[in-house]
């Protein structure tokens, strides 16, 4: 009897003591079972940060490939559009080619181009852009040739108003502005008047657009107006060129 009351006891003090340090294991085990959590909080941050890491890279080259075929839909826009121009030249050879160097000097305005005579390219050849008359062949080397662009104060078009027929002669005058000679000042010119190749000294595609007017100005005690007009061609932004001459007539063997 004695012996289950001492049993009884010490299971009742057993319970007791196991209840009093419950608390007290699971404070002692706190830090721990924090360290661990926290440590996988911050692992799970670190591989967030990683992957985010990687997103931003990946979408920058996304962005960069984008940008590189936003240029070749341009450049194929723009080439097409050459190639149209080229389509309407029947009456001429035409030759594309690459500008490959700018000289823009207060003496001269020219271009290098990717063509030279072993490509068929021969000096006084016309030179255009999808949008007008860019230049004149003056120099070639077997790959090469230079373009001397019509905004150069050495260059002479002859040209008339698309409007009303007036023949005069264009020549460059700035980087932006040409001048046209030789209009009468009892002509009808106005502002905006777009100013085209006239087709003779058979050097320049006849009706090739050149200029649009921009000033007019009465000159006292002259013939002439004084005219002044911007280029149509996109002298100084151009990449893509024609060059251009005429046809070959076949000639008959009798």
């Amino acid at each position: 009897m004695m012996i289950d009351n001492s049993s009884s006891i010490f299971v009742n003090f057993r319970s007791l003591l196991i209840t009093t340090l419950e608390p007290i294991e699971k404070l002692a085990s706190l830090p721990v079972n924090s360290y661990k959590y926290f440590q996988q909080d911050f692992t799970s941050i670190a591989s967030l940060k990683k992957i985010n890491s990687e997103l931003k890279s990946e979408l920058f080259f996304l962005k960069a490939k984008q940008q590189r075929l936003n240029h070749f839909e341009m450049e194929v826009a723009r080439l097409n559009k050459l190639l149209r121009k080229a389509s309407q030249l029947n009456k001429y050879k035409v030759k594309l080619a690459n500008i490959s160097h700018y000289n823009i000097s207060v003496y001269s305005h020219f271009v290098s181009i990717n063509k030279g005579y072993s490509d068929g390219v021969e000096k006084n050849q016309a030179v255009i852009d999808a949008y007008g008359l860019l230049g004149i062949v003056t120099q070639t080397t077997p790959s090469t040739a230079k373009v001397q662009l019509i905004t150069d104060t050495e260059i002479q078009v002859p040209v008339r108003i698309q409007r009303t027929g007036q023949r005069g002669i264009i020549k460059g005058f700035s980087k932006d502005l040409l001048y046209l000679q030789f209009i009468s000042n009892s002509s009808s010119v106005e502002l905006g008047d777009i100013i085209e190749t006239s087709g003779l000294a058979n050097t320049y595609p006849k009706g090739y657009p050149v200029a649009k007017i921009s000033q007019i100005k009465t000159l006292k005690d002259q013939p002439y107006f004084s005219i002044f007009a911007t280029p149509i061609a996109k002298v100084y932004q151009a990449e893509n060129i024609l060059i251009i001459s005429k046809k070959l007539k076949k000639v008959k063997i009798q």
